[in-house]
């Protein structure tokens, strides 16, 4: 079964391209969401292959950037609506994890013990820490978890594409219609004057 997995969520887009649980490609860009879908192209072409023989997909539906997740995720379930592709969403906590730490395929990331910390700009940072998420400055979450002993993963370090498909690899699929973003901290909205 082919899978295509995009990440959005930082100033980094990638996509990755798996075949029975094998990446088989990947293509990774300093670039913004919006670049996802020519990247896809750029995939699948190189591949031989169109929307249509991709049989699943995976998205990183954050915490990230506003934009970026919502770019990605609309994307990844637009191409699903129009192909009947199945969709599995992934949060960037768990593509850190699945990315950057020895993790076996069928272990659930979410539910394991490591702190995982995602720059979020404006001198804070998005947290795990024993499953509960929330957004601090740095040093307050270094604070936080001074006295803990599960492994650290991040800061400075981003989700990618394969690790958003390695997370997915072994998870049901997601409800394409409630599948929705995962925001840890309000968007920096203000009100019309």
């Amino acid at each position: 079964m082919n899978l295509v997995a995009v990440e959005t969520t930082t100033g980094t887009t990638s996509v990755a391209l798996f075949d029975d649980g094998v990446l088989v490609a990947a293509i990774s860009r300093e670039a913004k969401g919006d670049a996802c879908l020519p990247m896809i192209d750029e995939l699948l072409s190189s591949r031989s292959l169109s929307a249509r023989d991709i049989a699943r997909w995976a998205v990183d539906v954050g915490p990230g950037s506003f934009t970026g997740v919502r770019v990605g995720l609309s994307t990844v379930k637009g191409i699903a609506f129009a192909t009947g592709a199945e969709v599995v969403g992934v949060s960037a906590f768990d593509a850190l994890a699945y990315g950057h730490r020895d993790v076996p395929p069928s272990a659930d990331p979410s539910t394991d013990d490591s702190i995982v910390i995602l720059e979020a700009g404006k001198g804070e940072v998005y947290f795990r820490v024993a499953r509960e998420m929330g957004h601090a400055p740095l040093a307050t979450v270094k604070t936080m978890i001074a006295a803990r002993t599960e492994p650290v993963i991040g800061p400075g370090i981003r989700p990618t594409a394969e690790g958003v498909g390695r997370a997915a690899l072994g998870r049901p699929a997601s409800d394409l219609d409630s599948l929705e973003p995962m925001y840890v901290r309000a968007p920096d909205l203000t009100k019309p004057r």
